[in-house]
């Protein structure tokens, strides 16, 4: 659709644009592009590790490196996992490699040799060669080699094994050079026993809490300057990442009724040429658009379309619509099943209430179906059957046998002839009246299955590209404008406020094609700019940029209500410890007297150093810290916390048995260390190399 969208653009140029256009597909159509580099604009830069720049060619060739490795090409959603293993392998041989050397870590050839095929193969590389049982396979690996020997070292297939080979030795360096520093890690005897202590030193509690909510915002007085004067001492909490915020129109590509009406017409054409047809195989794979082309069903599978007394073998049924699609069923033979089908309805009456009444209404009402009175309608009236089955008249469709419970599908199955069984059958849902449908029976059909699907006919594609064209043709004054002439049109304009530079959706909108809305939010687009008409497959978008954040600190204009809510906390905090503390002294019950409404008192036991948060309270790691410094009896100063103030008396305070040996708790607090090592190493030489990921410009 994207490139008939480009020829439906310049449909009408004069003749004369078209050289210009061949001239400029020659040298890469963007010539006027923001990455060009033809009028010396040079941004085909996908980042930048350690002070070098990456360029868009470098990285495409390892992408496609690694591509190579999948035995099948990757969709979309992989190859985003195969562009960021792109980036770590960069990140590995630029930022770390530089350490590395300086350390003088190196992998021998030895090494290397070991790691292709000797007895300390590479996971990365011999997963590629694994023999039936699932291990790695050294014959397969000696028979590739050899063949890579034969091509030579110019082939593509040696060249490819080079880049392998290449990444491999990043791995092995990495994992070298992380381990050095890793098996730094150590816990002291002291580390262990403060472990120890954390998890077994115990504190009960008395406390006053008085929340910051219970104080109103009127209370304290809080200026604008007590709100940038917050934001000045606080930069770190008002760190941001980069976003955009768009509104957006949609016209969505749906197929007409013409469209539908056009696809029935041309299956019933199909059904003739298919019922004429000797060869059916070649004729449905010719022409279908579905998966199950061939079927072979019992009375159960057929689909509900089909009547099975009125099937012949070798003629065509259909056109049926469903699920977006038509199709042609063509009898192309009928079987036998191993278990037999049938088809009934019944109304239930249960009797897990009550046996007597249940056994009463069912006779009652068999009684009136043998008078004449009619099956289906007292089936959706009474009883108490699924409401779906009721709905349908009571009708169960077509099951096999042993699908029902034993006495109903005894019931069933005995019946010789269809119509109304002329007693109450019991089970164990209750009492049943039965009528069969279709007796049963071990019929099976094949059939062979024509299918298509609607879509949209170019004529529709056009209409909508149209309409998209014209708003966006229509839109002069920006952002404004868009949001007028869209109003005056009743088009619904839906807002995404929040999208990250890498983002792969937009709201609802899911797909590869949603990156070049992001990528115009981020490349090219000034706030309030009107975008030109995007191409998303199934619909036609226009945008408009409402906002646009680079990351860092935000402006304070933009967080100012924020830093008010915080600096209105620290002024409340401060009013409630400055009356606390006119209460000093006294009990816990008569500090919370003495301060009154909003005051709380309770107490809090077996709280440990682990602890972060106190039952009643909430988060309070400063409170449970505090506790843990004072003696038996002590009383704390108002500690300020999360989201409190609190006063505590330390009731009862339980030291931890000393034990002679803390090893086990040494281990913890190493295994702590080990586990967060490779991510903290990777971040600090993310941090030292000054990592700047501009991916998201390109993809």
């Amino acid at each position: 659709m994207a490139i008939i969208t480009k020829i439906r653009e310049k449909s009408g140029v004069a003749v004369g644009f078209i050289a210009l256009g061949l001239i400029l597909f020659m040298v890469g159509g963007d010539l006027f592009s923001p990455n060009s580099t033809l009028l010396g604009n040079n941004k085909n830069i996908v980042g930048e590790i350690g002070g070098q720049e990456i360029e868009l060619r470098q990285f495409s060739e390892l992408v496609d490196q690694i591509k190579s490795n999948y035995p099948t090409p990757p969709n979309e959603q992989q190859m985003q996992g195969v562009r960021q293993m792109a980036w770590n392998e960069l990140i590995y041989r630029e930022a770390y490699g530089q350490q590395i050397e300086e350390l003088g870590i190196t992998i021998t050839p030895e090494e290397l040799n070991d790691m292709i095929s000797g007895n300390n193969i590479s996971p990365e590389f011999g997963q590629y060669f694994r023999d039936s049982t699932g291990q790695v396979s050294r014959e397969n690996i000696k028979m590739y080699l050899a063949s890579l020997k034969q091509q030579g070292p110019t082939s593509p297939q040696y060249q490819q094994f080079l880049g392998f080979e290449q990444q491999i030795k990043t791995s092995r360096s990495r994992i070298k050079y992380e381990s050095l520093i890793s098996r730094t890690y150590f816990a002291s005897d002291l580390e262990g026993k403060k472990e120890y202590e954390k998890q077994n030193d115990k504190v009960e509690i008395a406390y006053v809490n008085v929340p910051f909510y219970s104080m109103p915002d009127s209370a304290v007085n809080v200026t604008e300057s007590d709100a940038k004067a917050y934001y000045n001492a606080n930069q770190e909490e008002f760190k941001r990442d980069a976003n955009r915020g768009i509104e957006f129109v949609t016209f969505k590509v749906q197929a007409s009724e013409g469209d539908k009406k056009n696809l029935e017409d041309e299956m019933k054409d199909l059904s003739i040429s298919f019922a004429r047809t000797s060869n059916d195989t070649a004729f449905v794979e010719s022409h279908t658009d579905g998966n199950a082309n061939f079927m072979s069903v019992n009375m159960t599978g057929l689909p509900s379309v089909l009547e099975a007394d009125q099937l012949e073998t070798g003629k065509v049924y259909g056109p049926f619509f469903a699920a977006g699609s038509y199709r042609d069923y063509k009898v192309i033979g009928e079987s036998t099943d191993s278990v037999y089908s049938a088809k009934a309805s019944h109304i239930l009456f249960k009797n897990d209430k009550d046996d007597a009444a249940a056994k009463k209404e069912a006779y009652a009402t068999l009684r009136k179906i043998q008078n004449g009175e009619n099956f289906e309608e007292l089936a959706k009236k009474v009883g108490d059957a699924a409401p779906t089955t009721k709905s349908r008249g009571g009708d169960l469709q077509w099951f096999s046998e042993g699908r029902m419970v034993p006495a109903f599908d005894k019931a069933v199955f005995a019946a010789r002839r269809t119509g109304l069984i002329n007693r109450v059958v019991k089970t164990e849902f209750g009492y049943h009246i039965i009528k069969v449908t279709a007796v049963k029976t071990k019929k099976m059909f094949d059939l062979a299955v024509v299918e298509k699907k609607l879509t949209p006919s170019d004529a529709t594609v056009n209409e909508a590209y149209r309409k998209a064209s014209v708003f966006a043709a229509s839109v002069k004054g920006g952002r404004k404008d868009f949001e007028k002439i869209a109003e005056d049109q009743k088009i619904f304009i839906e807002q995404a406020l929040t999208i990250a530079p890498t983002a792969t959706f937009i709201n609802s909108l899911r797909g590869n094609t949603v990156r070049q809305v992001i990528r115009w939010a981020y490349n090219d687009a000034d706030v309030n700019d009107v975008s030109e008409v995007f191409d998303l497959d199934d619909r036609f978008i226009v945008a408009t940029l409402m906002s646009a954040r680079e990351e860092g600190v935000a402006d304070f204009a933009d967080v100012k209500n924020e830093a008010k809510v915080q600096a209105t906390k620290g002024k409340k905090a401060e009013a409630i410890a400055a009356k606390l503390n006119k209460l000093s002294g006294k009990s816990i019950e008569d500090i919370r007297k003495g301060y009154g409404n909003g005051a709380k008192s309770d107490i809090a036991s077996d709280l440990s150093l682990n602890d972060v948060s106190i039952q009643g309270v909430g988060l309070a790691p400063k409170a449970i810290g505090t506790a843990f410094g004072l003696k038996q009896g002590d009383v704390s100063k108002p500690i300020i916390d999360e989201n409190s103030v609190l006063v505590i008396k330390v009731r009862k305070a339980d030291k931890a048995l000393e034990t002679a040996d803390y090893s086990i708790y040494q281990r913890q607090v190493e295994g702590r260390y080990v586990r967060s090592a490779n991510y903290n190493i990777l971040e600090a030489v993310k941090t030292l190399s000054d990592v700047k990921d501009n991916r998201y410009k390109f993809f």
